[in-house]
This record gives structure tokens, sequence and C-alpha cells, in this order.
């Protein structure tokens, strides 16, 4: 064997110093977070390969046999631990925990246990480190042996078991999409170094047949790893998610880690969130996904359910969750529809009830007056039977007028025509016999989305109301005021006024305060509802009576 002069053991040995102390010590910050998946298995990985590295530099350092061999014999079971921990985090790190049974780790765990007992007791047998000897290398002394069979089997095994590591990191690499591929194939990269340093140390290379090369790319190997769990933060739950966050999924998928950052987004949700989204804080970007949130929620026009899912790892630690998005846009829409026609209905019930009773009873008085008078004339007492006859003839008129009224102003409003308030006051005011009555307009015009026609029947209404309360020289004043909710319109009289007492009483079906039918104030709520107006009941400041209505949509001008 040549002379290892030529080569720089100094510095090779401060490699293995190097190596050594950061693994011990890499691997203890490691294990201080070891929670994290696959952490476990990179802290006993950076343990294995520094104390490797660090028997290996006494062995290259100290001229004494003795001591050698007890450096070789102390580092065999960190050796046989090595292959099966790279497994352990391979399958941990592709989300195969179904795999890591117990009894598994057992049975990989149980050729290098029988490897390091063959290896302790090779002198009785000759099965493992033949020749073991010191043999002098230039100014060191180092540990000669020859490979026995058990030797040879616990290579192929240890080789075997790291194409198997690989192959489960090709096969992530291959189904999680480019978002991960960069880690995964760092950890591919990494294995390389314990591989061919592991080549390299069985294989007579040149001159350094006796010089181990891989405890020192152990530790490279480990720190890649370490990388990888720690620094890029994937293992958190994304990887572990990635079979539930189908990338076909239309619904959209959302993977938070345990710190409450974005980890994964399938490409549904890319298309919700901004591009920046993973990586950044979940109650930034997305406040209203916290748990307990109401749902549905509303996205750009578009409801959805969220389902959340814990992701946990074997001891049951929280790694996260799963938010999985549910487009019940049309549902929703379909439930919103069934409980509009519902309310309607029900609108349309409580009329039906209103028209039974002002049939059965209003308009039972007036035809009985009317029947009365009618028997009367025919008796000789003709000139005042006639006139209370038309009378009773002119209120069922107006009570069928009402009816009549009453039966479509509670319909919903499907369409809205650009109406102008000022322009509609006038001409409606136009229309009344108002005699000595007077009309004031304050305030902005403004064109607003409404039902013609029933805004004029409404305004008609509250004149109308005005005149028979107030008297043929009532004084009303329409104010229109722009707000921050809409436009809102105010009818106001300088007569009596209402009661505070009925105000919230006086718009009922059948309540009328000066002998009227009952029925024009309600129609007034009843269009006021149709439109998703707000209608109340107010003193203007003469001290009649002002009705106000306020949520009226404005028109794009």
């Amino acid at each position: 064997m040549s002379d290892l002069g030529a080569l720089p053991v100094r510095a090779y040995l401060a490699a293995c110093l190097l190596a050594g102390i950061v693994g011990l010590w890499l691997g203890r910050v490691a294990w201080r977070e070891r929670d994290q998946p696959g952490g476990t298995e990179v802290a006993l990985y950076l343990l294995c390969g520094g104390g490797i590295s660090l028997l290996y530099a006494v062995r290259v350092a100290s001229p004494s046999e003795l001591v050698m061999s007890v450096a070789l014999n102390l580092a065999t079971p960190l050796v046989a631990a090595v292959p099966g921990v790279w497994t352990a985090f391979t399958l941990a790190f592709a989300g195969h925990d179904q795999w890591r049974t117990e009894r598994r780790i057992v049975s990989l765990a149980t050729p290098p246990f029988v490897w390091v007992l063959l290896a302790w007791s090779s002198a009785t047998h000759g099965l493992s480190r033949r020749s073991l000897g010191a043999v002098v290398e230039g100014p060191f002394t180092l540990l000669s042996f020859d490979l026995g069979l058990a030797d040879v089997a616990f290579v192929l095994y240890a080789y075997a078991l790291c194409v198997v590591g690989v192959l489960v990191v090709a096969d992530l690499y291959r189904r999680t999409g480019n978002r991960y591929r960069l880690q995964t194939l760092v950890i591919l990269l990494g294995t390389l170094f314990p591989f061919l340093g592991g080549i390299a140390t069985v294989v007579d290379l040149g001159s350094y047949a006796d010089l181990a090369w891989f405890p020192p790319a152990l530790v490279v190997h480990g720190v890649s790893l370490y990388g990888t769990v720690f620094w890029l933060g994937t293992l958190d739950a994304a990887v572990v998610a990635r079979d539930t966050a189908v990338e076909v999924m239309q619904d959209p998928v959302i993977v938070a880690g345990s710190d409450g950052r974005i980890r994964d987004l399938n490409p549904a949700a890319e298309e919700l969130l901004p591009p920046d989204a993973v990586g950044s804080s979940l109650s930034a970007v997305f406040p209203r996904l916290d748990v307990g949130a109401e749902h549905p929620i509303a996205i750009d026009g578009r409801q959805f359910d969220i389902q959340e899912d814990p992701i946990t790892d074997p001891r049951e630690t929280d790694r996260g969750h799963v938010f999985l998005l549910r487009d019940v846009t049309e549902r929703e829409r379909r439930q919103t529809e069934l409980e509009r026609r519902e309310a309607e209905l029900e609108r349309q019930n409580e009329r039906l009830e209103d028209f039974a009773g002002v049939v059965s009873h209003d308009l039972r008085n007036p035809l009985a007056a009317a029947t009365a008078a009618v028997e009367l004339a025919r008796h000789g007492d003709g000139g005042d039977a006639l006139d209370r006859a038309a009378d009773a003839h002119e209120r069922m008129d107006d009570l069928i007028e009402g009816l009549l009224s009453l039966a479509t102003a509670g319909h919903s409003v499907d369409s809205a025509d650009r109406v102008s308030l000022d322009a509609t006051v006038r001409r409606v005011w136009s229309r009344l016999e108002t005699a000595d009555a007077t009309l004031s307009v304050e305030g902005p015009n403004a064109t607003v989305l409404a039902d013609g026609d029933r805004l004029e029947q409404l305004l008609s209404n509250l004149f109308r109301n005005a005149i028979e309360h107030a008297g043929d020289d009532v004084a009303v004043r329409v104010d229109i005021e722009r707000r921050a909710d809409g436009v809102a319109l105010a009818v106001a009289d300088d007569g009596p006024g209402v009661p505070p007492e009925q105000r919230s009483q006086v718009t009922e079906r059948g309540v009328s305060l000066a002998g009227g039918t009952g029925l024009g104030l309600a129609i007034v709520a009843d269009i006021a509802e149709a439109h998703g107006w707000e209608l109340s009941v107010e003193e203007s400041e003469s001290g009649g009576a002002r009705f106000l209505i306020v949520g009226i949509e404005p028109a794009d001008e």
C-alpha cells in the first residue's frame, strides 16, 4: 500500500472531527424539535453519523490497536442503525405511516442486530472482520481487515434498504407535482454522498484501501435531511396531506401547517387565493376560514361550505388542518329561492285570511245596509233610503278596489325600472282630486330602481290618506334624501298625526283612524316590503303624520 504522505491526512482528520461535531450538535437540535414528521429519524441519523465520524477520527488519530478496536466496536451498532433509520425516514416523509408498524420495524432491525453480534464476536468464528490488525500508512496507523461473509451480507442488506428509501422518495417526487420536487430532489441528491462514500470505502480505490470515506458523507446527507424537514418546512403538513388534496379536485383544498401557515393549495384553491398565498399566514390571507366560522361563506360571488379536518401523526400530534371548500352556490340559490317562495306563500295566505275577513265582515255590513235601504225604498221611504244604499254601494266599491290592489301589492319585485322620484311624485299628485291641498317637494331629484306602477300606487295611497285624515286644505310635503344606504323618501302632512301608541298598528290591514277601509296604508306597507324597503311612521315638523321609506336603491347614473 502506497505512502499516505501524499494524502492530506490531517485535513481529512479535521473533516471527520468537524463532521462529528456538526452531526452530534445538529442531531441534538433536531431531537429537541422532533415533533415534526420524520424529525425523530433525522435526529437519529445525524447522531449516528456524528458518532461514526468522531469514532473514526479516533481510529485515525490513535496509534494504539486496542483503542482503534474499541472505537470500531463502538461504531458498529451506529453503522448498523443507519440503513433502517434512513428507510424509516423516507416512509415518514412520504406519508406512508401505515407501513411503519412495530412488527416491520423489528423485522428491519433484526439483520443489523445479528450482524453487530457477529462483528463483535468475529474472533471466534471468522464470519466478520477477518485478519483484523493494525497497519502503518505513512505517519498514521490504521486498522485493516477483510470483509467476512456476514459483512458482505450486511453491506448488501444496507444497500438494499438504501435503494428502497430512494424508490420511496422518487415515487413521492413523481406524484407530488412541481411544488415539492425541489425538496425531494435535495433528498435524492444528498443520498449520493453516503452511497458513493460507502462504495469508495468497500472497493479499493488506488492507494487508500484502509481509509473510510462514508462517515463524513453520512453527516452531509443528514444535514440535507435536516434542511428539508426543518428549514423548508414541507413535512409540517403538506406532504402528509398530498394524497387527500388531489390535484384534479374541482373543489378548492387548502392545507395549513401547525404554525397556521398555508403549506399547500390545489389548482382550484389557487384560483381563489393570491399567488403568494403558500407560506403566508392563513388568518392573514383568508381570515374567514377560521375554525368555527359561520358557513357557508361568500367568496367572489360564490358560496362555499367548509369541511375542516385535522392532520395528525401516529402519535396523535397536531400537524395542521386540511380545509375542503365545497361550492354550494347553486344549492344556496335554490334554498334562497325556496325560502322566498315560502315567505311569499305565507304572505299570500295572510292576505287570503284578510280577504276572507274583509269579505265576511266589512263587505257584509254595507251590503246589509244597502239591502235594508232598498227594502225601505220599496215601502215608500225612497229618498233617504236610496241615499243610504248609494253610500253603502260606494263603500263596497272602495273595499273591492282596495282588495284588488292588496292582492298584488305584496308580490315580490322581480324586475325594476329606472324611475325619477320627483317626476313620479308630481305626476301622481296631479291625477288626484286634491281640492285646496298643496304639495311641496324638497331635496334633490333621485333616479331609483323600482316598479313604477306600484310606486305610483304607494304615493297615491299616502296622498289620499293625508287628504282624508287632515282635510281638503292639507299641506303635504315630500322630502327626498340621498343616504349612504340608499335613497330615503318621506311624505308628511300638517294634520292631526298618528298617536305614538298606534304608529306600529296603523299599517296593519283593517286598521283605520277615520272610518276608512283600513287597506290603504296596508297596501303601502306591502309595496314597500315587496321592494325590500323599510317603512316607519313618525311625527312631522308641524305635528302631523310622516311616513318615511328608506333603503330605496339608486339607479346607476
